[in-house]
């Protein structure tokens, strides 16, 4: 065991350097270990479980600290309407969606994909109980989120069934929106056809997006020439 010439610290036998004072360890009769383990590391490690926290953590704040003052604001000033209950009816869509797979140990995509769901159908029923919203609208675009979170729950079971080349993955997509945009179009068309007319528009542009990458999938030089502009 040795110790520093300047402070007099004892020094491990990896120490290249004192801990303390940072003097230069030269000991001619001592052989430094490389291989020992050093006492301390030299860089703080942050377990990656512990950087999701936090950052789960800094994004709740930043949400709920503005609806803590809005909400003050509404009850004690500005008290005619409920419209904080918007702003926070909001916030939890959005933490929902962004702040608690965080918090996940293993994040699931089955499990994340169910908890947007409800998490978008409990939005709409806000609306609903606000009054925004007649029986036959809220039936509607709950029918819509149901619709698109299916196409989401087939699209995951298929890409996590076997790995897929990304020509294939854009296709299945691309299909899903053009399923999604008609079935959206022609349940929202019961209030408006403008709505249909958004939806087809829609699907005929995936529709030509669609015929490129299916022309792709099947060209191996389109492919070839692809991944070598731009990388995919």
């Amino acid at each position: 065991m040795s110790y520093c010439v300047n402070c007099g610290v004892e020094l491990d036998s990896s120490a290249k350097k004192c801990a303390l004072c940072s003097t230069p360890v030269i000991n001619p009769n001592i052989q430094i270990r490389e291989e020992a383990k050093k006492p301390f590391a030299d860089e703080p490690v942050i377990p990656k479980t512990m950087q999701k926290k936090f950052v789960a953590f800094v994004i709740t704040m930043i949400l709920l600290i503005p609806n803590i003052v809005l909400f003050f604001v509404n009850v004690f000033f500005l008290s005619e309407q409920r419209w904080s209950l918007y702003v926070f009816a909001s916030s939890v869509l959005l933490w929902a969606l962004t702040v608690l797979p965080f918090y996940m140990k293993k994040r699931n995509p089955y499990v994340v994909l169910a908890v947007d769901t409800v998490a978008f159908c409990a939005y709409n029923l806000f609306f609903r109980l606000m009054g925004h919203e007649s029986p036959l609208l809220f039936g509607s675009i709950t029918g819509i989120i149901l619709t698109v979170a299916l196409l989401t729950f087939i699209l995951t079971v298929w890409l996590r069934a076997k790995k897929r080349h990304w020509s294939a993955v854009v296709i299945h997509i691309l299909s899903d929106i053009i399923l999604s945009s008609f079935i959206s179009g022609s349940i929202m068309s019961v209030f408006h056809i403008n709505f249909l007319i958004v939806g087809i528009i829609i699907a005929l542009c995936s529709l030509a997006l669609l015929g490129f990458f299916i022309y792709c999938n099947r060209s191996k030089h389109m492919r070839a020439w692809l991944n070598r502009f731009f990388y995919v």
